[in-house]
């Protein structure tokens, strides 16, 4: 008891200077203005963050157009005659092929899509992208067969060795797309990266090359 009245009596405004006294308001207002201004901080940056990853400009892309036409059976190599790339940019870049290295290695998927998507323009979310993913026919192999993942490092990734199994011919718009993007449910550390679809194209059986080479044979020899 004799301690605790000790205290209590040597921490009472009474038994301090006039100075103190007078200054002890100004340190609690002092650290209340502190403790504001850290709460707004903290506040704004978090809703600038969110603002950011809702305003994400980051998208896939293929650096290379498809080598056409395109068999079934065959190896899709791009119109340079590599391998097709895939790279992250930033839309709102001034360069927008200039790849964007993310912080961490990314898991991207390849699907094929209706040859229609998108509908009008280059605009989709990502609920219009999955819904437009085309599978196999019933009875027959997956449509795009091959390393249909890919890792994304340092904002590139090549694509390996693909090849549809099937034509497209018995689908509405008959023309197909391959799409690339984030595989679901992996971790992307809240960033929001759209998809990439290639340009529309017809594939078509494999017999329907050997048959040309056959007649282009008999034309010329």
């Amino acid at each position: 008891m004799a301690g605790k009245r000790f205290f209590n009596d040597s921490t009472s405004d009474k038994d301090l200077p006039d100075d103190l006294r007078r200054k002890r308001p100004r340190v609690h207002e002092e650290v209340e203005q502190i403790l504001t201004r850290c709460t707004r901080s903290m506040t704004r940056s978090q809703s600038l963050r969110i603002q950011a990853l809702e305003q994400s400009n980051l998208q896939l892309v293929f650096l290379n157009n498809l080598s056409l036409p395109i068999f079934t059976g065959s190896k899709i190599l791009g119109g340079d005659g590599n391998p097709l790339q895939i790279l992250v940019v930033d839309r709102s870049n001034g360069d927008p092929m200039v790849p964007i290295s993310l912080p961490h290695p990314t898991k991207i998927e390849l699907v094929v899509l209706d040859g229609d998507f998108p509908p009008r323009d280059d605009t989709w979310t990502s609920e219009q992208f999955d819904s437009s993913i085309v599978k196999e026919r019933t009875g027959k192999r997956p449509l795009l067969h091959g390393d249909l993942s890919v890792t994304l490092r340092g904002g590139t990734a090549v694509i390996g060795d693909i090849e549809f199994t099937d034509n497209s011919s018995w689908i509405r718009s008959r023309k197909f797309r391959i799409g690339a993007r984030v595989v679901p449910g992996t971790s992307s550390q809240g960033l929001s990266v759209r998809e990439a679809i290639t340009e529309a194209f017809v594939v078509k059986d494999h017999r329907g090359e050997y048959y040309k080479v056959i007649l282009f044979y008999w034309l010329h020899v």
